[in-house]
């Protein structure tokens, strides 16, 4: 293993995850990805409308 990954694994980062994810079409990862995003962007959206507030806070 190379020191940048034992490295990785020492924080522990779960290199079996990334594994998984790199066997993953292009596509398939893509897909993961929107999905993930519009979860986040969910999840904002019900954040600011809970503070009662309408604009990104970034």
């Amino acid at each position: 293993m190379s020191p940048v990954l034992a490295e990785a694994a020492q924080a522990g980062i779960d290199l079996s995850l990334i594994e998984v994810s790199l066997g993953y079409s292009y596509d398939k990862r893509a897909e993961q990805h929107q999905a993930a995003l519009e979860l986040a962007l969910e999840l904002e959206r019900v954040g600011r409308e809970l503070r009662g507030t309408t604009e990104p806070t970034d």
